[in-house]
């Protein structure tokens, strides 16, 4: 798997990690990875899609 393949280290994000983190943005490397969230808050399409598709 490439470094651009990884997924964040946040465990309620299922986005692809910064080529310079572990983390997809600033929201999830300040939430940290061992944070336990039902939902990503992150901004990114990618959440915001499994979050509407959930509560559905």
């Amino acid at each position: 798997m490439a470094d651009k393949d990884k997924k964040c280290a946040h465990p309620a994000c299922i986005c692809p990690t910064r080529e310079d983190s572990k983390f997809c943005s600033t929201y999830c490397e300040d939430a940290g990875a061992d944070e336990v969230e039902i939902a990503c808050d992150c901004g990114h399409a990618v959440c915001d899609d499994l979050v509407v598709a959930s509560a559905t």
